[in-house]
């Protein structure tokens, strides 16, 4: 029984720090021309790539077929569609001008399950549950300050809308931008260790 002991722990302290998969992870879509991705039980498919061998955005829409019966969800200039293994909605990211939007379809109606996130950013990432909504500037703001908009860090669940993680957001735009803040600020230097805010005049 002694013996035993030291090998139940170690056995614990290993599968306690092992990397496992969460139930709930988003992980993107892979699509490839116009082809469908499975994806559990249901069935992917974006219309219209840019490009027949190596697809960066897509016209739309996004069809989701399960059993028989599928649906399209109104999505254009699609980027990347996230999914997870028990979540009743796909992540999708779209663009139009300078702009990105992040949706949120159900799979079961392709209805919008929440309001889209409206965003001028340098990318959208998505892994396990967490939406990061990455920060931007106008500019490289070098001889003068320029427009910067803060990062967005969101938890994603199954039950409830995207929340707004406000610490680690602010931790990601100063990590990126070289100085925290939230929403919009004028910042000289943005991306380097000389960063600064500018206050208002």
């Amino acid at each position: 029984m002694r013996l035993l002991a030291p090998v139940l722990y170690a056995l614990y302290v290993l599968f306690a720090l092992a990397p496992q998969e969460q139930a709930g992870g988003f992980r993107q879509l892979a699509f490839h021309d116009a082809q469908s991705t499975a994806f559990g039980a249901y069935s992917f498919r974006l219309a219209e790539p840019d490009r027949p061998d190596k697809p960066t955005a897509w016209q739309g829409p996004l069809t989701i077929s399960s059993a028989g019966k599928s649906c399209a969800a109104d999505v254009s200039l699609v980027t990347a569609v996230y999914a997870a293994p028990d979540a009743p909605f796909v992540v999708v990211v779209t663009y139009s001008g300078s702009n990105t939007y992040v949706h949120f379809i159900a799979i079961a109606s392709c209805a919008a399950k929440w309001e889209r996130i409206k965003a001028f950013t340098e990318g959208v990432r998505v892994a396990e549950d967490r939406l990061l909504v990455l920060p931007a500037c106008d500019s490289a703001g070098v001889k003068s300050p320029t427009r910067c908009f803060a990062a967005r860090v969101y938890k994603l669940t199954s039950e409830a809308a995207p929340e707004l993680l406000k610490d680690e957001s602010f931790s990601l735009t100063k990590e990126t931008l070289g100085v925290g803040f939230t929403g919009e600020a004028k910042v000289v230097h943005p991306k380097r260790a000389r960063a600064r805010i500018v206050a208002p005049e």
